[in-house]
């Protein structure tokens, strides 16, 4: 898996997508934590796939038909 995460990479994923690779990222966080280099890279891509996060949350979401 690459650990630095770039935001062209992230576009055109969904919420779930995102969520998947921000636990992963965070396993591999948990995995190295002396690896100085690595932990940067890391924590850079967390913080792409947040802000890619956020951007979903503020979209609006297309209107739901009514639910039977």
């Amino acid at each position: 898996m690459s650990l630095f995460i770039t935001p062209a990479e992230l576009v055109g994923m969904n919420e779930q997508e995102l969520r998947a690779l921000y636990g992963r990222l965070l396993n591999d966080l948990r995995r190295n934590p002396q690896s100085r280099f690595l932990t940067s890279d890391v924590q850079i891509s967390l913080r792409h796939v947040e802000q890619a996060l956020a951007c979903l949350a503020q979209r609006p979401r297309p209107p739901q038909g009514p639910r039977f």
